[in-house]
């Protein structure tokens, strides 16, 4: 499902007067979620999961075109930890 079918199943759902007024709904879902979590905040949401800010420790790697050692930087990541009603949704 991409962004323009969740927002028509959006509007389905909420009985949103238009289109567009379900479109500006899910843009401020995911605004206030991505805003959030760039201040180093969590956001749960129940039976969903925990959007949040994660540090990715430095690593070195392996440059598949000839072989070499790279240095990977350590950098903040985002990251999702899905509910266990979410995980048991998807193993059923």
């Amino acid at each position: 499902m991409n962004k323009k079918d969740f927002v028509e199943e959006f509007a389905k759902r909420t009985d949103a007067p238009t289109k567009v007024a379900a479109q500006r709904s899910v843009e401020a879902f995911i605004d206030i979620i991505v805003g959030t979590v760039a201040t180093g905040q969590e956001v749960r949401i129940g039976r969903l999961g925990v959007f949040e800010q994660v540090y990715r420790q430095g690593r070195v790697a392996r440059n598949p075109n000839n072989g070499e050692k790279v240095n990977v930087p350590g950098r903040w990541v985002f990251n999702f930890r899905p509910a266990k009603e979410a995980k048991d949704a998807v193993n059923k």
